[in-house]
């Protein structure tokens, strides 16, 4: 194993490239109707233990719709990765299946949205509608994620309640256009400068909203520097889950494999509009 693909740390897993929650705004690489199968997940976690990777996150879609989750949980867990959960679980049997593998997962996020996002993306991801989340988890390894779009006092203290009474951390994100979500954001930048103020910015976020910002007068040229990779549903590995050059299938050769991503690592995919804000770079905080 080389020194460069010893730097990677983790993958992001698509479960699913449909999703019945479907928001407006989602910035889902893949659109269609694959579904990640047993086989060619187990393939790709077997390669990635051999390249050092031990984190894995699943996304979607909705991975609680995977009609295996609990099984994905665990064969993560046998191959030694620390496996973690983005959804926007809220009743029913997707939070039955989470809460089934809760105490299995290393990390939950719990996606939610503003009142106008919740509005706009036509998600019904509201913040109220979390507690329940939380509590089914039975355990404070898991984060708030808000969306942000014309904040206003009610969501503001929807969000303060939910962290105050789950004991979790939280991290809002301002809705930034995208290049499948077109729309205006007149209240940008006092949105900014109320996360700022009542919950703070990450140094990562901070970020985003710099090259937003400097995307606004001109595209920005700057290599991925993510630290994890993309496996898609239909079973391919790659480095950008936007850029499928050079993407190779887990069931290729060992060596074909550990080549494409070495390759992938020597000339990494330049940052687009739309990974700004799902794979950010991993400078770390000051």
């Amino acid at each position: 194993m080389t020194d460069r693909l010893a730097a990677l740390s983790g993958v992001l897993i698509s479960t699913a490239d449909n999703c019945e929650v479907n928001c407006r705004f989602c910035f889902r690489a893949d659109v269609g109707r694959d579904v990640l199968s047993l086989d060619a997940y187990s393939r790709a976690l077997s390669r990635l233990r051999e390249f050092g990777v031990d984190e894995l996150c699943l996304s979607g879609g909705e991975p609680t719709d995977h009609p295996e989750f609990r099984q994905l949980v665990r064969v993560a867990l046998q191959f030694g990765f620390r496996p973690s959960v983005v959804t926007a679980a809220r009743t029913g049997p997707r939070l039955d299946a989470l809460a089934d593998v809760a105490g299995m997962l290393s990390h939950v996020t719990v996606s939610a949205d503003s009142r106008r996002a919740d509005e706009l993306g036509r998600t019904g991801r509201t913040i109220s509608s979390t507690p329940p989340v939380f509590e089914a988890l039975g355990h404070h390894r898991a984060s708030l994620h808000v969306t942000a779009y014309e904040l206003d006092e009610d969501d503001l203290k929807s969000i303060v309640g939910v962290v105050e009474t789950a004991d979790v951390p939280v991290e809002v994100s301002p809705l930034l256009p995208s290049p499948t979500f077109r729309f205006e954001n007149p209240d940008l930048e006092r949105d900014l400068a109320l996360i700022d103020t009542f919950f703070g910015m990450s140094q990562q976020l901070r970020t985003v909203v710099s090259d937003y910002h400097a995307w606004l007068r001109g595209p920005v040229v700057r290599p991925c520097q993510s630290a994890r990779l993309y496996l898609s549903a239909d079973g391919f590995l790659r480095r950008c889950p936007y850029d499928k050059s050079g993407q190779v299938s887990v069931f290729a050769p060992r060596r074909e494999i550990g080549e494409a991503l070495e390759l992938s690592l020597c000339e990494p995919p330049a940052t687009s509009l739309a990974c700004m804000a799902i794979c950010r770079s991993e400078t770390p905080e000051g």
